[in-house]
C-alpha cells in the first residue's frame, strides 16, 4: 500500500537546531524522527512512500535515498513553493493511484496500529478516517468532536483557549484516505488539510469518520516537546524498543558516572569523571569529557563536547551543532 509523508516545513519551532537540519532528520533516540515513520508505515504494509520536501529536502533525499536501506520504496515530490498539506498531497494523485491511501505527518512519535486504523476506515466507508488521541490541554491542538457510538465526525475547533475546548481529542495528523479526496482539493494551489479540505467536506454533508486511540503519540514540534519525548521514551522502553541502552562501540570508563536510565550511541567515548544522569540521551560518536556534567539532556552533535571545558554542565538542554538551548515547559502532550 501507499502513504504520503509530510516531510516539507521548515520546523520553525525547533530552531536553532533546524537551522542545519530539516525537521524530519531531527534524531529521536538517536534515530532520524522520520526514519521511525517509515518503520511504522512498513511495519503495517505501507511500503510504497512518497514524501514531500522543500526545507533542506536534499538532506532528507541524501539521508535515505530509495528507501531500500529501510525496507520500503521511497520517492519525493520537490515543491518550489509549499502548497500546504492537502495541496502537496494532491500534487502526488497520479502516484497515489486510485486505491485507499495513507498521510503521515514526518515529525510524529508514536505507535498507532495502522492496521487498525485501515480496518476502521473500510469498516465505516467514508473519504476520510484520521486517528485522535486524548490530550491533558487541547489549546495548542486541531481538535474533533465526533459521535462517540459511530465515531462520525460533527465538528472541528482549531487551537481553542483553554476553558472553550468542545472536545479534548486532539487531531494526530495521521489520515487514511479515499482516492475521491482529490476532487475536493484544487490543483497547484496551497491547500490545508485541517483548516481547509476537512471543514468544507463536513459542510456538504460529506462523511467522515475520527478513530480514538490510546497509542503514544507525540509531535515532537517544539523544543519542549522534543526534550520531553526523550524523558517519556526513556521510562517506557515498550514504545520504541530498543536492544541496549549503550550502542556499539562505545567505551565508558572506569571513573566515569553514567546512570542505568540513559541512552548512548553507537561509538561514543564517556571519559573517566563524565557525569551523565537522569533521561539523558547521547548520540553517536560523541566524545563526554572528564569534567562533563549531563543531566535530562539530548546531545547529538560530536563537536560540541569536544569543546566542553571543565565545570562544564548540561541540564535539561539539548546540544548540538554548537548550539545549546536550556529547555522550558510550557503546552506539553502528556
Amino acid at each position: 500500500m501507499k502513504a504520503f509523508i509530510l516531510a516539507a516545513g521548515q520546523g520553525t519551532r525547533l530552531r536553532p537546531f533546524t537551522d542545519e537540519l530539516p525537521k524530519p532528520l531531527i534524531p529521536v533516540l538517536n534515530r532520524p524522527v522520520m526514519e521511525r515513520v517509515m518503520s511504522l508505515c512498513r511495519a503495517h504494509g505501507f511500503t510504497d512512500l512518497v514524501a514531500n520536501l522543500h526545507y533542506k529536502g536534499a538532506k532528507i533525499e541524501a539521508t535515505f535515498g530509495d528507501g531500500q536501506a529501510y525496507g520500503v520504496n521511497l520517492t519525493y515530490s520537490w515543491e518550489e513553493e509549499l502548497l500546504g498539506t492537502a495541496g502537496g498531497v494532491r500534487r502526488q494523485a497520479d502516484y497515489l493511484g486510485s486505491e485507499t491511501f495513507a498521510v503521515f505527518s514526518g515529525d510524529v512519535v508514536t505507535n498507532l496500529d495502522l492496521t487498525q486504523l485501515l480496518a476502521f476506515h473500510r469498516e465505516h466507508g467514508g473519504i476520510a478516517t484520521m486517528a485522535v488521541r486524548e490530550v491533558a490541554d487541547p489549546s495548542g491542538f486541531g481538535v474533533v468532536v465526533m459521535d462517540r457510538a459511530t465515531g462520525r465526525i460533527q465538528s472541528f475547533q482549531e487551537k481553542p483557549k483553554p476553558g472553550t475546548e468542545q472536545s479534548r481529542l486532539a487531531n494526530m495528523g495521521i489520515y487514511i484516505l479515499e482516492p475521491g479526496v482529490f476532487e475536493q482539493i484544487p490543483p497547484d494551489t496551497v491547500f490545508d488539510f485541517g483548516h481547509q479540505l476537512f471543514p468544507q467536506l463536513l459542510a456538504k454533508g460529506v462523511p467522515l469518520y475520527a478513530m480514538r486511540t490510546d497509542a503514544y503519540w507525540s509531535d515532537v514540534g517544539t523544543l519542549a516537546q522534543y526534550l520531553y519525548t526523550h524523558w517519556d521514551l526513556l521510562t517506557r522502553m515498550d514504545i520504541l524498543p530498543f536492544k541496549k541502552r549503550v550502542g556499539q562501540g562505545t567505551v565508558i570508563e572506569p571513573g566515569a558516572v553514567v546512570s542505568s536510565r540513559v541512552l548512548i550511541g553507537e561509538n561514543c567515548h564517556i571519559q573517566s569523571g563524565a557525569v551523565v544522569m537522569g533521561f539523558s540521551c547521547i548520540g553517536d560518536g560523541t566524545v563526554v569529557k572528564p569534567s562533563a556534567r549531563v543531566l535530562d539532556s539530548i546531545v547529538w552533535d560530536t563537536e560540541q563536547f569536544r569543546r566542553l571545558s571543565v565545570g562544564d554542565e548540561v541540564v535539561r538542554s539539548i546540544v548540538s551543532h554548537g548550539k545549546r538551548v536550556v529547555v522550558g515547559f510550557k503546552g506539553l502532550v502528556a
